[in-house]
């Protein structure tokens, strides 16, 4: 499929390579050696996925946090991936206490996950976070402009009225999202799924660049970040 992240051939992988090639660049072009990095919302497969990318030296460790029931029995662990230690953190950055996380990172880093957070306050809410625990930071998100829908793959579906998502995510399993059998479920998880446009991300990081990537002129993810040019 096109959009498989998993598929060497697809639109979807090759973005995501890019997307980490663009990112090991832009850390290289600090100067920064050993970087320590903040990866909110990653996870391992993510950082194993691209281990053989990473430059040796680049980075010395990741602080992996996400939601409690993302990480289970991982809080807490640290492991070792090429010479790069990873440590997983359950947490949420809005609402939870961060003592355990560095007063400030060399970058922070977060993929597909500012979409995910809740309404417009707790996006703003998760931006200030990142820019504050960073020196630098660089976060990606699907842009809601393009066509066909990130997430559950039917056309402008970020468009539709949420009633109509829920009943959706209520009927069907659509794309790489969960089928939500209970209705109240289902309301709440597309609720909590607000695609961003390029003007809202301005809007969260007014100091940033905001890179457009493009499928056939279409904006198809946004990227925040504030290495320069």
């Amino acid at each position: 499929m096109v959009s498989d992240p998993n598929n060497p051939n697809s639109v979807a992988y090759n973005s995501r390579n890019k997307r980490m090639q663009m990112f090991i660049s832009a850390l290289q072009g600090t100067g920064i050696s050993d970087a320590i990095i903040l990866d909110v919302g990653g996870t391992y497969k993510y950082w194993e996925k691209y281990a053989s990318m990473l430059p040796n030296g680049l980075i010395k460790r990741i602080d992996i946090v996400n939601l409690p029931e993302q990480v289970n029995d991982l809080h807490g662990q640290e492991k070792n991936m090429n010479g790069v230690k990873l440590r997983f953190l359950g947490l949420n950055l809005i609402t939870d206490d961060k003592s355990c996380l560095e007063q400030q990172y060399d970058v922070v880093h977060s993929i597909s996950v500012i979409e995910h957070v809740g309404g417009r306050e707790e996006q703003r809410q998760m931006c200030e976070q990142i820019q504050a625990l960073g020196r630098y930071h660089w976060v990606q998100t699907p842009a809601k402009e393009f066509p066909l829908e990130a997430h559950f793959y039917l056309p402008f579906f970020a468009y539709w009225p949420l009633t109509l998502r829920a009943f959706m995510n209520w009927r069907f399993r659509l794309g790489v999202m969960p089928r939500h059998c209970n209705w109240k479920e289902a309301k709440e998880f597309c609720s909590s799924t607000r695609l961003l446009t390029k003007r809202q991300m301005c809007s969260f990081f007014p100091n940033s660049h905001i890179w457009t990537e493009r499928i056939y002129t279409l904006p198809k993810c946004y990227i925040a970040h504030n290495f320069g040019e």
